[in-house]
Order: C-alpha cells, then sequence, then structure tokens
C-alpha cells in the first residue's frame, strides 16, 4: 500500500502547543534566561509580591534577572501568559521590597544614550509629552455598577506631534477614598489597547486587583497630573 504525501513520520504529526511541539518549547524558553532565579522555598522570611507587566518574556525577565543579580536581590518568579497581556509575578524578601522596585524602575525608564559630541547638533533630543486621561469599565456586571474604583491611562510619547512614538503607558487605579492604588505598566511595543476591558477584570477580580496594588510613589504621582 503507498503512503499519502501528508504521511511524514510521527514528527510531523504533532503541532505547535500540544506536548512535543515547537510552541510548547517556545513557551518555557524564559526560564533558561532567568538565571539567578531560585525556589519560592529558598526564599528564607517573610515575602512579597511584585508585578511585572510584560511584552517579550525572554528579553524582560532577562533584563529584570541580571539587575536583581546586580544588587544582590535574591528572588523567585512566576509567568502568567494571557491573549491581550501577560506579566511576571516576582517574589522577594520584604526588607528588599524597596531595592526590588527599583531595579524594576531603572528596566522600565532606562537612560537615554546620547549622542556623540560631534554629532550633537545633527541629531537633536527628542522632547516628551506625556498625556493622562480618565476611562471607564466596560461592559461590567450590574452588581458590579456601583463599585469604589477610578480609572485612568498614561502615556508618554517621543516629542509633541500627533505621530509621536508612544514609549510608555500605564493603567492606573484607586479606590474613591485614594486610600488604596495599583497600576499596570507597559513599555511599547506591546501596549494593551482593551484597558476598558482590563478595567473589569479589576473591579470584578479581587485576586487580580491585589496583584497589581502597590505603594509606588509615582501613581500617586501620575494622579496629581490629572488632578
Amino acid at each position: 500500500m503507498g503512503t499519502s504525501e501528508y504521511s511524514k513520520g510521527k514528527g510531523s504529526r504533532r503541532f505547535p502547543g500540544r506536548s512535543g511541539g515547537r510552541g510548547r518549547r517556545k513557551a518555557h524558553e524564559w526560564k533558561s534566561r532567568a538565571a539567578h532565579a531560585v525556589e519560592p522555598a529558598s526564599l528564607l522570611g517573610k515575602t512579597i509580591q511584585l508585578s511585572y507587566g510584560v511584552c517579550d518574556a525572554c528579553k524582560e525577565i532577562y533584563l529584570l534577572d541580571q539587575e536583581f543579580a546586580r544588587h544582590g536581590i535574591a528572588y523567585a518568579v512566576e509567568y502568567s501568559p494571557g491573549r491581550w497581556f501577560s506579566m511576571f509575578t516576582v517574589s522577594v524578601l520584604v526588607s528588599e521590597r524597596k531595592p526590588a522596585e527599583e531595579a524594576i524602575w531603572r528596566i522600565r525608564h532606562p537612560e537615554p544614550i546620547l549622542p556623540k559630541p560631534g554629532r550633537a547638533k545633527e541629531e537633536p533630543e527628542l522632547e516628551h509629552r506625556k498625556t493622562i486621561r480618565q476611562i471607564e469599565p466596560v461592559d461590567l456586571p450590574a452588581h458590579f455598577k456601583n463599585h469604589p474604583w477610578e480609572f485612568a491611562v498614561f502615556s508618554e510619547f517621543a516629542g509633541h506631534s500627533y505621530d509621536s512614538k508612544l514609549i510608555y503607558r500605564a493603567l492606573i487605579f484607586r479606590n474613591n477614598e485614594h486610600i488604596t492604588f495599583g497600576i499596570r505598566e507597559w513599555n511599547d511595543p506591546g501596549a494593551s489597547s482593551a484597558l476598558g476591558k482590563m478595567a473589569r477584570r479589576i473591579v470584578v477580580d479581587a485576586d487580580f486587583r491585589q496583584s497589581l496594588s502597590t505603594n509606588d510613589h509615582r501613581v500617586q504621582a501620575m494622579w496629581d497630573e490629572l488632578e
């Protein structure tokens, strides 16, 4: 009996995303870039979890790993992929929370590379434009209509024109008593456009909301720009 032209052996019958497929292997590649990460049980002491939104898991966990290693910050990490957005949940000792948050800030806001002296006039420095606007959650169930949460989108652009490049975006939220704050950040490319849907999830999903809660003073500063 002849064989079909589509019969190429076991390897060809595997599809990406299934056991043994190319997609499944790729989904775990980020782990090899977190060379200094440890198991959660290895963190001896009280820990705290920090959320770290990502666009490119392999690239961004490498930057995080190297920055933490440079400052001697022990950490454990879990990855939560999603259709609209993905994030790392980073566990560190409570005593290392501040240096960990500062390390994440440095990654999110790298210092610009200055032009060589001889080319300074040829390549003028780009000015920056910042915007902030309030938004509302979309498609909320009726029993959540009177929720206590406020939302805003903070964006930063390179340049003042309408075609300026988006370089940073954050969805920030707070309760109406201005006691609890939270943030979800992106560095473009990859900023989510479904922010109304994400705001909805923050309202209805307490665990997700807690994962984004923070005492970072930057969030209050962003709200101050709106007011």
